[in-house]
């Protein structure tokens, strides 16, 4: 965990609880209140790069909610939308201050 305000707790496919941090932001178009975020878990891939995640911050009884998403038209949707130049901008200064 680099910051508290991007990290938060889930428990992976394997069953085990692991510290995420939100990597990116993403409007959603569909509804400003909720976002998709790119997040990792640290664990690397076959090409030593961190795991990217994708999920959307829902609304729940009040309460925010990660909704993680699996699937791969809506992922291909999130990543055309992160290529927008301000959100690129501003997912910059996020990874800068992880780094």
């Amino acid at each position: 965990m680099k910051y508290e305000d991007l990290s938060f707790d889930i428990v992976n496919e394997e069953g085990l609880e692991v510290t995420c941090d939100i990597t990116a932001i993403i409007p959603n178009p569909e509804s400003e209140e909720e976002p998709y975020v790119m997040f990792t878990d640290y664990m690397l891939d076959e090409n030593d790069n961190f795991k990217t995640s994708y999920g959307q911050i829902i609304t729940e009884n009040k309460e925010p909610k990660l909704k993680v998403i699996k699937d791969a038209e809506i992922i291909n949707k999130i990543n055309e939308l992160s290529e927008d130049e301000i959100v690129k901008f501003v997912n910059e200064q996020v990874q800068d201050n992880l780094s």
